[in-house]
């Protein structure tokens, strides 16, 4: 497809291929290349002014939406000062802030512009490094903000509804995973064969062995479908898109890895409006 391909030949700009030791270019390209169809699916289906990329990390997904849509106002927002230096260095066209109240400012003097904030593979990191108080705070003042038109969502989240478990393949995972990587991760989250959640937390964490200290505590699955629909989407907000599915890359690298046919859905894609505006 032309838009992956255009994004492999960005990334091979932006890494400055001859400074980068990479082994095999096209197979990192690849990888880095396979979520960008899930990340961006919004692009055709709303049109924004303006778009906010809450906890933004380097700016890279951002910066290659400037390509594609240049006359988008871009703004990201992360907590980490270091990435929001980075970002600023690296893409001067595009606004960064670690302060909300500087991204509020924005929106309380553009009104009249059509904004989406964009949720992607960051909810599970709110969860994980936040107190009760200031999750309460990102969705309700941050994500459904009165001044927000549409929340864009694009992360891990279950069903409470799927609880299938198979003995045959925990068995096989249990012969196939990193014995220690799993003891750690059964102590932290729980055992595997008891609780379905637990067993696809496991499967959607093991691969990550290099920051695994840093990936082990992250909890990935912290809330459900119904938790988002029943407790924090408000009533003045309307869903106009959702797709739950099974993620295919982890579907394959499951296959491979454990000769397992993981069907359950693992993300999900939503697109929520704000029904006063």
């Amino acid at each position: 497809m032309k838009l992956l391909k255009d994004y492999k030949n960005f990334l091979l700009e932006e890494l400055h291929v001859g400074n980068v030791e990479i082994s095999n270019m096209e197979e990192y390209l690849d990888g880095m290349s396979k979520g960008l169809g899930d990340k961006l699916f919004f692009l055709n289906k709303v049109d924004l002014d303006v778009l906010i990329d809450f906890g933004s990390a380097d700016g890279t997904l951002l910066n290659y939406i400037s390509t594609v849509k240049p006359e988008m106002k871009l703004i990201g927002y992360d907590i980490d000062e270091k990435m929001i230096n980075i970002s600023r260095n690296k893409y001067k066209q595009i606004q960064f802030e670690s302060s909300w109240n500087k991204v509020q400012d924005f929106l309380t003097t553009n009104k009249d512009l059509k904004v989406g904030i964009l949720l992607s593979s960051v909810i599970h990191e709110v969860y994980s490094y936040s107190k009760s108080n200031t999750i309460s705070h990102f969705w309700k003042e941050q994500v459904f903000n009165p001044d927000i038109d549409y929340v864009i969502i694009r992360d891990m989240i279950p069903s409470s509804s799927y609880n299938k478990m198979n003995l045959i393949d925990i068995k096989k995972i249990r012969e196939k995973s990193n014995p220690k990587q799993l003891a750690e991760f059964e102590e932290e989250w729980g055992n595997i064969g008891t609780d379905f959640r637990t067993l696809l937390h496991w499967l959607l964490k093991y691969r990550y062995l290099v920051n695994w200290g840093r990936e082990l505590y992250e909890n990935y699955l912290p809330i459900t479908i119904e938790h988002l629909k029943n407790k924090w989407i408000p009533s003045s907000w309307n869903i106009i898109y959702e797709k739950h599915y099974t993620y295919e890359f982890i579907k394959q690298t499951v296959k491979k890895d454990f000769d397992i046919d993981l069907n359950e859905p693992t993300h999900l894609k939503m697109i929520i409006e704000n029904k006063n505006h």
